[in-house]
């Protein structure tokens, strides 16, 4: 699946259509692609190339040397903890509804809502139902 991904943004820069990119695009189809590298990472990066240009094969080996896993439940852990002020892993129904609506990518009554029914315990949202709810995978109809 990533490497799909990978070809299909590789592919866009190649703008030649000649099966390369140029090692100055490297960090742009890399950032393209979620990843954070710094400029520091990129010129090293190009300087492990050692070519103006790469193609896709080069290119995805690259991408499985840096590529980064992203642990999302831990993210959204570390990020849950800000609106826990006690620690307890937890935080209010009304809370999370502010900070859904209200912060980041704003989130709509009609999003927040099947959220906060599918993790209200009581009107208090605990961290692993809210990240496990998250998660989930959606149930095609």
């Amino acid at each position: 699946m990533a490497e799909e991904k990978w070809k299909e943004a590789f592919d866009l820069f190649d703008r030649a259509g000649d099966g390369k990119i140029s090692t100055q695009e490297l960090g742009t189809v890399m950032r393209a692609l979620g990843e954070s590298p710094t400029q520091a990472e990129v010129a090293e990066i190009c300087k492990e190339v050692g070519a103006a240009t790469v193609d896709f094969n080069t290119f995805k080996a690259l991408m499985h040397k840096h590529h980064k896993e992203v642990d999302a439940a831990k993210e959204m852990r570390d990020a849950f903890k800000v609106f826990d002020k006690d620690n307890k892993g937890e935080v209010s129904t009304s809370e999370l509804r502010a900070v859904l609506t209200s912060m980041g990518e704003k989130l709509t009554e009609e999003e927040v809502e099947p959220i906060i029914r599918a993790c209200d315990k009581g009107g208090k949202i605990f961290v692993d139902d809210f990240i496990n709810c998250l998660l989930r995978p959606v149930q095609k109809k």
